[in-house]
């Protein structure tokens, strides 16, 4: 008996499955299922290095450590502080210190590095400091800034401990008068080889011995562009608020320039240096990623310059010690897997208005090392409303490798995990239109499908400043086409989160199957005395959801919690703004069962995963099934 063409006959069942679904679906093209066949569980790639990686990696794995105390805390870039040990100025020493030994040593040049203390109440970092010491990496004793720049040390167990030597001189500031000093010394520091002191303290160091290579007292961050850029990697950036220590170690370490967009601290009134930003981004290395933040200006005014000159921006700003956290992030990556559901599982016949709840912000790698799985993650409800949490999968993974492999694991069964937002923050519909958009959103869709393969995350979120253009769905086109185990996408506007009004796109995929995008239909967000157009309280918006469910019995919505909104629990209300009381402390998974518990039966809940899948049985049920029949 003749083999019969697997395709004519997937195709023919398909055409029964269009007549009897009683829907107006439109016979979707001969799909290729054959790469689809196996179980489902098993679709993901192995950890390989497949050119994913973005970010400087610390390759020498110093034999000890020391611990440099009394820097991350709370008057770490406070002025006005006489304290040595204090302030702005001892952050910044103990910053350059961190970043001059732990170069020297991936040089060669010494086998002691600096972990920068007191912030190791933080699970994420207790957890990273650990696994270094799994590693064989040892303490070799808490000292302060001071004494460890000033005091001399003999060898410990054959290894050379003292580290004043590997410094050539001082970088002088004086972070009180001049705050940009503060921006310029963070590059001067690893130009010279030289600590960073201010004038508060540059008579002990004089004392001591130290030169001072470079003055940066009356500097700009123009003059440090002018004088420096030459001699910086552009690898990376850091972008950082004056008045901050933050990063300097990373930018340090790594030889990068480092600049703020606001002169002053919080405020554009005393200038900014967009057009040295402009400057930089056109000198980086296409798809070099941008870490840090800024304060005091909208997110927009330098997320977008980046997006369209193809960068991806890592909000990084209160992160610590990353070269020790990521060092050899490349060789300690492990297949740690996100949980899926088979959507073989899935009953499509129930008829319900289906929602499900995404949690926003999930690029934010400083909220991932700090209080994201304690505060958000962990909330008792995230289970019970089934919360899709956006997570910086390869930005993650990268910094801090066993803290992102504990989130993953950390995983709820019915909770979705997605990547947020391709690659760091950018806006799809943009991307790289200054710089050749086509290359640079195909490089970034591979690096971001290569994440997310190799970790078996389903789902992608993206950022669009207008999710319905056709320059948002060019930028859909090219996940999709980079990913073809991507089962959907998930889109926010910036802003509304809302703007795309719960609208659904369809992409197509490499093997002819259509991948939904589904945009935000509302929005969990506190905007205090009033609720915007589809953007409020738990309350409003369920009522805007049972409005729509007087009209039709199945409907499909994603509704975004925004993560810094807080709500209060007023029960049963029927005032649509009481739940923004200010006392609130309902957020995140919360917020979100506090909207549920106002839907009626009408309504139930799924993972964002199931409602995916949902909407591509509705929609695309003739092409689904021809799926599921050759999954296990």
């Amino acid at each position: 008996m003749p083999v019969l063409n697997m395709k004519i006959v997937i195709s023919c069942f398909a055409l029964l499955a269009v007549v009897s679904c009683g829907r107006d679906e439109v016979l979707p093209d001969v799909v290729d299922v054959d790469g689809e066949r196996g179980a489902y569980a098993d679709k993901y790639d192995p950890v390989a290095d497949v050119g994913q990686y973005t970010l400087p990696e610390m390759r020498t794995m110093p034999k000890k450590y020391w611990s440099c105390v009394y820097v991350l805390t709370g008057s770490r870039n406070e002025l006005g502080r006489a304290s040595e040990t204090e302030g702005l100025q001892y952050h910044l020493l103990c910053q350059s210190i961190s970043g001059l030994t732990n170069r020297a040593v991936d040089k060669g040049k010494s086998e002691t590095g600096v972990w920068l203390c007191d912030h190791e109440n933080r699970s994420s970092y207790a957890l990273s400091l650990s696994a270094l010491q799994a590693m064989g990496l040892r303490e070799q004793g808490r000292q302060t800034g001071i004494e460890l720049t000033c005091n001399s040390y003999g060898p410990s167990d054959g290894v050379a401990i003292q580290i004043k030597d590997l410094f050539d001189g001082y970088v002088l500031t004086d972070v009180e008068n001049n705050p940009e000093s503060n921006v310029v010394a963070s590059v001067a520091s690893h130009i010279y080889n030289a600590i960073i002191v201010d004038v508060r303290d540059k008579e002990r160091y004089d004392a001591a011995g130290y030169e001072m290579k470079y003055d940066a007292r009356h500097k700009t961050t123009r003059d440090s562009w002018s004088e420096f850029k030459d001699r910086c990697s552009n690898k990376a950036l850091v972008v950082m608020p004056v008045q901050t220590g933050e990063l300097r170690d990373f930018a340090i370490k790594n030889s990068l320039f480092v600049l703020n967009i606001n002169k002053q601290l919080n405020s554009s009134s005393a200038g900014q240096n967009l057009n040295i930003f402009e400057e930089a981004l056109a000198w980086l290395e296409p798809g070099a990623p941008i870490l840090g933040w800024e304060q005091g200006v909208s997110e927009d005014l330098f997320v977008n310059r980046a997006s369209k000159t193809g960068h991806v921006w890592i909000p990084s700003d209160w992160t610590y010690n990353i070269p020790m956290t990521s060092l050899r992030y490349k060789s300690r990556q492990t297949s740690t897997l996100a949980k899926v559901r088979n959507p073989k599982d899935v009953d499509y016949s129930r008829q319900k208005n289906f929602i499900s709840f995404y949690l926003t912000d999930g690029d934010n790698i400083q909220w991932m090392m700090n209080d994201f799985v304690e505060n958000f993650y962990s909330d008792d409800n995230a289970a019970p409303v089934k919360m899709g949490f956006g997570i910086p999968v390869g930005n993650l993974a990268m910094i801090a490798p066993p803290w992102f492999a504990d989130i993953i694991n950390r995983q709820q069964d019915d909770c979705t995990i997605i990547e947020s937002l391709g690659g760091g923050y950018s806006y799809v519909d943009n991307y790289g239109i200054d710089k050749n958009r086509a290359a640079q959103l195909e490089s970034l869709a591979q690096t971001v499908a290569a994440q997310m393969r190799q970790h078996r995350v389903k789902i992608l979120g993206l950022m669009a400043h207008n999710v319905q253009s056709p320059e948002a769905k060019n930028g859909f086109q090219a996940f999709v086409d980079a990913n073809d185990q991507l089962e959907g996408i998930v889109a926010v506007q910036y802003s509304p989160y809302s703007g795309g009004k719960g609208e659904i796109f369809w992409v197509k995929n490499k093997n002819g199957f259509d991948i939904p995008v589904v945009t935000v239909k509302y929005s969990l967000w506190n905007h205090g005395n009033r609720n915007a157009e589809r953007d409020g309280t738990p309350k409003f918006v369920a009522n805007r959801l049972a409005a729509e469910a007087d009209k039709e019995s199945v409907s499909f919505s994603l509704i975004a919690v925004h993560a810094w909104s807080n709500f209060q629990d007023a029960g049963l209300t029927h005032n649509e703004l009481i739940e923004n009381a200010p006392a609130g402390n309902k957020r995140g998974a919360s917020a979100a069962k506090l909207c549920l518990n106002h839907l009626d039966d009408r309504f139930e809940v799924v993972s964002v995963q199931e409602l995916i899948w949902r909407i591509r049985m509705y929609y695309k049920k003739s092409q689904t099934e021809q799926y599921l029949n050759v999954i296990d």
